[in-house]
């Protein structure tokens, strides 16, 4: 009677026990399966933008602590049994307002020094890069994100990072700018050339931007984008094509940026300006009927959906406050039917040679992707982590399996993409 009496106390006693148990609370400098899982859980919730290699770094600590942030959970770094469950209650989900997290104070390395550079050549830190991402950096980063309305966490983001990619680093560069700008100051006729930095840029730039040539922020740097742009504006309004601004192209942009000389774009009108219009209202993930440089009932629509969904006067032209809300990064409304893992590369509208339009006969560039058909059919309407929506319309002989090449619409932001491994796709329609 006795054994069976101390049995029944030990099996009491295990139930107890085992009643009580809990997950284990994942922290820094744990490495495993169980990381690797937690990091699985954080890149399908889009808190996290780095591959899964289950070492719980400091990278996936402000993973879990924005994410802890943003659930009303105790803010610790550390998974404990209600983050891992409310992980998985978000598992799927997939977006964080900022994109996943990429770096974060206390990593290390040459991406880091890069990032450094960047912020530099922004204007953000003095003093060296040295590839350790402390609490300067982390401030230069916060105050980034606060004049760029970002949300504002120290770390560095999937949109941080994507709009810290078109700054120019480089003292070689720099040098060689230097040389270019002494030069063409010399020319009589001459405004700005390429290689020009400072206020006078960022007042071009946002000339360019009004009048829809030109994307991402002013960063008072005559780069690529910027002399692309002018020669753009160059070709279409019949002036001779440079990329350098003289008197001709500056008394143009003048008018084209006063509200009432046409810088906003309406039904009826057609050329490259529709075509940027189209294709940023695609990154944005409203359909303007296709990118065939024709401003269309489609395309007002669009545009329509685009104001109510921001509060603004439902006018169906693209004005000032349409083209703002355009240059912002595009946010992932979390809504989709499937999701893939796919490798990603970037193309511009004539590479090899092409005709600068897709398999669909759409003008291509930013909004537009090459995928393959037996994976996402063609006229698919994706959402592509780091790069915004898309549209699925066009193909190409390396594009074979799981690979997507996403529309960009210059050399310089191809170079920016570059080649990227296990990047989510969303199927959306």
């Amino acid at each position: 009677m006795r054994k069976l009496y101390i049995l029944e106390l030990a099996a009491a006693l295990w139930l107890c026990m085992a009643g009580s148990v809990s997950a284990e609370i994942l922290h820094m400098g744990m490495r495993g399966a169980a990381v690797e899982s937690l990091q699985n859980d954080l890149v399908e919730a889009g808190y996290l933008a780095r591959t899964v290699d289950g070492d719980y770094g400091s990278t996936t600590v402000k993973a879990v602590s924005e994410f802890q942030k943003d659930h009303g959970l105790p803010v610790t770094g550390k998974a404990d049994d209600s983050t891992q469950a409310k992980l998985k209650e978000d598992d799927g989900k997939g977006y964080r307002d900022g994109g996943g997290i990429v770096y974060a104070q206390g990593n290390r390395g040459d991406m880091i020094a890069e990032l450094q550079d960047r912020l530099a050549a922004a204007g953000y830190l003095t003093g060296a890069s040295d590839g350790i991402y402390g609490g300067d950096t982390a401030a230069a980063v916060e105050q980034f994100q606060k004049d760029h309305r970002l949300p504002v966490s120290g770390a560095v983001d999937e949109q941080t990072l994507s709009l810290l990619g078109g700054v120019e680093t480089g003292e070689a560069k720099k040098e060689n700018k230097k040389e270019i700008k002494k030069e063409q100051k010399n020319k009589k006729d001459m405004h700005y050339t390429k290689g020009d930095r400072g206020s006078e840029i960022k007042t071009l730039q946002n000339k360019l931007r009004r009048a829809g040539y030109l994307d991402g922020e002013a960063d008072g740097i005559y780069g690529n984008d910027t002399e692309s742009a002018v020669r753009a504006l160059q070709e279409e309004h019949g002036l001779s094509v440079t990329g350098n601004v003289d008197d001709a192209t500056w008394k143009l942009l003048g008018g084209l940026s006063a509200p009432s000389a046409g810088g906003t774009l309406k039904a009826g009108d057609r050329g490259k300006r529709v075509v940027k219009l189209q294709n940023r209202l695609l990154l944005h993930g409203y359909n303007p009927g296709g990118s065939d440089g024709i401003y269309g009932a489609a395309t007002a629509e669009a545009v329509r959906k685009l104001q109510a969904e921001e509060k603004l006067e439902r006018t169906g032209m693209a004005d000032t406050n349409v083209w703002e809300r355009l240059e912002n990064a595009p946010k992932f409304t979390g809504k989709y039917k499937k999701s893939f893992q796919m490798k990603s590369t970037a193309y511009t509208p004539t590479d090899g040679g092409g005709s600068g339009r897709t398999a669909l006969g759409n003008y291509a560039g930013k909004g537009h992707a090459a995928v393959d058909p037996d994976v996402i059919p063609l006229g698919s309407i994706v959402y592509i982590e780091g790069y915004g929506y898309a549209i699925c319309d066009d193909i190409g002989g390396a594009i074979q399996g799981y690979v997507i090449d996403v529309g960009v619409d210059s050399l310089e932001q191809a170079y920016q993409w570059g080649s990227r491994d296990n990047i989510t796709v969303y199927l959306i329609s």
